[in-house]
C-alpha cells in the first residue's frame, strides 16, 4: 500500500471517530467509553449527594418543628404575657365532711348536749330576727360552726312529745340559722351552772322553713308577773310564783319547748331550759323549768318553776314549739 493511501485511511478514520491518529488502532473508541462510564458514576456521586442534603434538609425541618421556635438559636425572644393573658387559678372547692344523720345524737332531756355547741350570750328580744325554723324533713343536722367540711355534732328531730319542732332563730348568716336548742342540757348545775342553759347550734337554712314569730313572753322575777305578747301586739300581765331563793327560776333566754300533761304538774309550758341548782326533781335526772298552774303569785316560793292562776294559765295553752321567753331579774 502506498504511503500516500495510508494517510489517507487515517484521515477518514479520524474524521468518523473510530481511532486516535496518534494512539493506535481501537484506543479512541476505549476512551470515549471510559469517558462516559465516568461521566455516569459522577452523575450517580452527585445524586446521592442531593438526596443525603435533602434527608438533612427534611430532618432538620422536622426537628425545629417539633421543638418550637422559642428553641431555636436565631429564633426572636418571645414576648411577655399580659396580666390579662394569664390563666385564671381555679380555687379548689372545699369539700363537705361525711357523716351518718342516723347515728348523730339527738337532744334528751336527762342527757348532756355536746360540749362544742356555742351558748348564746343574748338577753333581750329586741336582738332577735323574729322568726322560727321548722324542719323540711325528717332530721335536720346541727353543726357547732356553719361549716360543713367539719361534721355535724348532733341532729335535731321533727317533733317531740307529740308537738311539731319549731327552733327559736337566734342569729342568721349566709346559707345559715342559728337556732336555740330544744332541751337538753350543757352541763350538769353540780359541774357547771353557767354552761346549762342557752345552747345554741347552726342549722343550713336549705333544711328548714323560716316562719315569722310576733309571739313572745317575758318572766320578770323581781314583778313576779308574766308578760304574753299576742302576735297582734296586744298584752296579757299575769301575776306569777316565781323560785325561792335556794332554787331560783334561771335567767335568760329560752324558748317555749312543748305545751304537754306532766305528771305532777298538770297541764304545763315546757321551756328549754333546766335549774341551774337542782340535777334532778322528784328523784328524776332532770329538773326542767315550766309555766304552770300552781299557788303562791306574787312570792318567791318555787323549785324554778313559775306558776299561774288557772285561770291565767288559760292564756298560755295555745303557744307553740320556738315562741321566744325571756326571764329577767
Amino acid at each position: 500500500m502506498t504511503t500516500r493511501y495510508r494517510r489517507w485511511l487515517l484521515r477518514a478514520a479520524a474524521a468518523q471517530g473510530t481511532m486516535d491518529p496518534t494512539s493506535g488502532p481501537g484506543r479512541g473508541q476505549r476512551r470515549r467509553t471510559g469517558e462516559n462510564e465516568q461521566m455516569t458514576q459522577s452523575r450517580r456521586t452527585w445524586i446521592w449527594v442531593a438526596a443525603v442534603a435533602l434527608v438533612a434538609i427534611v430532618g432538620t425541618a422536622v426537628w425545629l418543628g417539633l421543638r418550637g421556635p422559642a428553641e431555636t438559636a436565631d429564633a426572636a425572644p418571645s414576648a411577655s404575657p399580659s396580666p390579662s393573658a394569664s390563666p385564671t387559678p381555679v380555687k379548689a372547692t372545699p369539700q363537705a365532711a361525711g357523716y351518718s344523720l342516723a347515728a348523730l345524737p339527738t337532744p334528751d332531756i336527762d342527757g348532756l348536749l355536746p360540749a362544742q355547741l356555742p351558748h348564746t350570750t343574748l338577753d333581750s328580744l329586741e336582738d332577735l330576727p323574729g322568726a322560727v325554723a321548722e324542719p323540711r324533713k325528717g332530721k335536720v343536722p346541727v353543726w357547732a360552726e356553719p361549716d360543713t367540711t367539719v361534721p355535724p355534732v348532733l341532729a335535731l328531730e321533727a317533733d317531740y312529745y307529740d308537738a311539731d319542732a319549731r327552733w327559736l332563730v337566734l342569729e342568721r348568716e349566709t346559707d345559715w340559722v342559728k337556732v336555740l336548742i330544744p332541751y337538753g342540757r350543757g352541763a350538769l348545775p353540780s359541774d357547771d351552772p353557767d354552761k346549762v342553759n342557752g345552747v345554741s347550734g347552726w342549722l343550713r337554712a336549705s333544711d328548714v322553713v323560716e316562719e315569722r314569730e310576733q309571739r313572745s313572753v317575758v318572766v320578770d322575777l323581781s314583778d313576779r308577773t308574766v308578760t304574753l305578747t299576742h302576735a297582734d301586739g296586744t298584752q296579757d300581765e299575769l301575776p306569777a310564783a316565781v323560785g325561792a331563793a335556794e332554787t331560783p327560776t334561771p335567767l335568760g333566754l329560752t324558748q317555749v319547748f312543748t305545751v304537754t300533761e306532766a305528771v305532777n304538774t298538770g297541764m304545763s309550758v315546757f321551756l328549754s331550759m333546766q335549774s341551774e341548782s337542782l340535777d334532778g326533781f322528784y328523784g328524776t335526772d332532770y329538773a326542767a323549768t315550766a309555766l304552770h298552774v300552781g299557788e303562791g303569785q306574787g312570792q318567791a316560793v318555787s323549785n324554778g318553776c313559775v306558776r299561774l292562776t288557772s285561770a291565767d294559765f288559760e292564756h298560755l295553752t295555745d303557744l307553740e314549739p320556738g315562741v321566744p321567753v325571756l326571764i329577767k331579774a
